[in-house]
Parts: structure tokens; sequence; C-alpha cells
């Protein structure tokens, strides 16, 4: 039996295309057209309860709170929503947001100081969202904060949360909210916090329905175990309860996701992101340390928290970094690039963030996993019938 090869014939035209695309990337045609087809197949598809929408101004609305990179918009944009107007108190996330949502209006402000005039004044019109997505910094409550106080502000961001959201809904009842933030929020630490955060949203109306929901169950290639807090207006819809999202049954692999990516760029003085060859935020940190170059460094092998090395054949640990240590390739002789974080996090390819290295790495750690995003989104819309 021959071996049959695959051959595909491209016009004139689309050879062109093809030739000055791959260029722009700074790679051999043959090679950046090979990438890219691998990757189509790897990848898996979306899932096709509902279509990927554009979004246009008869979509439903949301308003998003502590929005920052908008990994959580972009699942509900793909899910047919729009979002009209996020907030940020961090300038990062302000710019990135409004460089990726172009459709929404976007304020830099810390949501405890946030108003429902100035909500309307920057929409340019009465803002009365149909939900409202948003997920506080979640260091403060996360388990591996070893240095966490009583008296830490970031504890009061739900409440503020809920206030705002009792607030719009007093004016015009909203149908859901999603809440998003790390499982120790519910650990024995923070559960009086939590419920108090609950009644509050209780007295507004919703049923609060929690589930702790992983992104390597939803063809992620990141084990992220995360929070998921839906509320539903019981005025709106009297007896509907959420039903969370469906596991799949494909586990991906931090091989499908970045294999067949060629090297960053290292991070120096003067660089232009746009020059860069494959993506903007295809770069990475030099490395330093001596356990990148004399063999230490092995597949699924930790030295501490700083020097994770990820293995090819499973999902990537949770991509949380902090002070620049990103998780370390498979190769063992560098750290991923930020492009590569953001395919573990199932960025789209188109997606960017902005700011330097560090703001980048905070901006890619903090995300929700779009992906998992439209499948929550998707699961809501089932639920309500939308």
């Amino acid at each position: 039996m021959r071996d049959e090869k695959l051959l595909i014939r491209l016009s004139d035209t689309e050879k062109t295309l093809l030739d000055q695309y791959a260029q722009r990337q700074g790679a051999m045609t043959a090679t950046w057209a090979r990438m890219m087809l691998l990757r189509s197949v790897r990848e898996p598809a979306p899932p096709t309860q509902y279509a990927l929408y554009t979004p246009t101004a008869d979509r439903p609305t949301l308003l998003s709170l502590f929005c920052g990179a908008g990994g959580l918009d972009q699942g509900f944009r793909e899910a047919g929503f729009r979002t009209a107007v996020a907030v940020d108190i961090d300038n990062d996330c302000v710019k990135t947001f409004a460089y990726n949502h172009p459709h929404a209006k976007v304020l830099k402000r810390d949501i405890r100081a946030v108003t429902l005039r100035e909500l309307d004044r920057l929409a340019e019109r009465r803002i009365d969202p149909m939900g409202v997505l948003g997920g506080p910094p979640c260091q403060s409550f996360s388990v591996s904060n070893v240095h966490q106080s009583n008296d830490d502000p970031r504890h009061r961001l739900p409440e503020a949360y809920a206030s705002l959201l009792r607030r719009l809904n007093k004016r015009k009842a909203i149908s859901f909210f999603v809440f998003e933030n790390v499982p120790g929020l519910l650990g024995r630490k923070h559960i009086h916090r939590y419920n108090r955060f609950k009644k509050l949203f209780e007295k507004a109306g919703f049923a609060v329905f929690e589930q702790p929901l992983d992104a390597k169950d939803y063809g992620i290639p990141q084990e992220r175990p995360r929070i998921f807090i839906v509320g539903i207006n019981q005025h709106l819809h009297r007896g509907v309860s959420w039903t969370p999202p469906s596991p799949e049954s494909r586990t991906i692999t931090v091989a499908d996701a970045i294999r067949d990516l060629p090297e960053p760029v290292y991070n120096a003085r003067g660089l232009d992101p746009d020059a860069f060859a494959v993506h903007p935020n295809h770069w990475v940190l030099v490395p330093r340390s001596k356990k990148f170059s004399n063999g230490v460094m092995k597949e699924g092998e930790m030295w501490g928290r700083s020097f994770r090395t990820l293995r090819w054949d499973k999902p990537s640990w949770t991509v949380a970094y902090g002070h620049r240590e990103v998780h370390v390739h498979p190769n063992g002789k560098r750290r991923l690039s930020i492009y590569e974080a953001m395919l573990l996090q199932s960025f789209p390819q188109n997606y960017r963030l902005l700011g330097n290295m560090t703001a980048q790495v905070s901006l890619v750690s903090d995300a929700v996993p779009p992906r998992l995003a439209l499948r929550v989104a998707q699961s809501i819309r089932e639920s309500l019938r939308i």
C-alpha cells in the first residue's frame, strides 16, 4: 500500500495572498501554511448549539465589571451577546478591552465609585443591560496567597458588585448576572463574606447558583478550577434555574495548542510588536537563570513555584503568574511567550494584549478563558431560552 500525499491546488491569486501573509508573519510560506493547517485540525471546533455572532445593536446587551482583558466578554460575544459598557480600574485592562471590543464603551474607574448616571453618560443613553458580568480580583481569596488579611480592601469588591447590580435591577429588571472567582471564595476562611454577598443578590430577587468548573473539561489546554456564580432574576424568569455546561470528552494538551509555533522574540528595548513574526504577543523574557541552560528543567518537573516545566502531553497548570515568572516551556530552555499563554487560555488568534511585558503577564493570568465563557454563555441562553 503506497503512501498518499496531500495535495492542495491553489489559484495564482490564492498563492499570492498566502505568500504575502506569510511574509508579514516573518515565516516561509510552506512552514506557515503547514503550521496553520495543523493547528486548525488539532483545535477543537466550538460547540454548535449557537452560531458565533458579530456584535450588532440588536444583540442582548451586557455590562461588564472588572472587565480585565475581556476573556469573559469574548466568550459571551461569541454566544451572541454584546457588551455595551465595561469598567475596570487598571489602565492596561481598559486599553486592551477597548482594542479588542471596539463596540463597547470602556470606563477606567473603581466600581465602588461608579454611578448609574456616569454609566448612562458613557453609553450616551440609559443603560439597561440584560446581564451583568464580572469577577473581582481573586488574589485576596486565593489559597495560594499566604499573606491574606482580614482588612484587605479587595474583600469588599464582591459587595460593591452586588450593590451596583441592585441599583441597576431596581431601575429595570436584569435577567441574569455571572460572577467568576477562585474556589477559595467559598472556603472556610471567606464563606461568611460570600454568604453576605449572596444574600444581597437574593434580596434583589435573584436565585443564585454556584458551580465549580475546570477549564480542562471544556476543550481548554489548562487545569483551571474556578467557581461560577450565576444569578437568575425570579421576577422575570420565575422558577428558572441555571444548568451548567456539560463537560467535553476530549482533553486538549499543551502540544495541541502551541507545539507548531516558531520561537518567539526575546524581550529587549525598542521592540516593535507589530513587526513580530506570528503575533504581537509572541515575545518572551530572556532566560537568565542557569536552570534554563544546565539541563535540569525536565518536562513536567517543578523547582518551586517559580520553575514549572509543562508537559507536551498534558494540559498546562493554571495560567496564573506573578512577578513575570511565567511557566516554563516544555523544552526547558525558556519560559512561555505571552502568546503561548494566551493560547493555553483559549484566546482567539486575532486577540491582542497591550502594555509592557509585566502588564501582559497580569492580563493573561487574570483572564477568564474565552472558550469556557462561551460555554457558560450558551448554558445561560439555554436556561433562559433566549
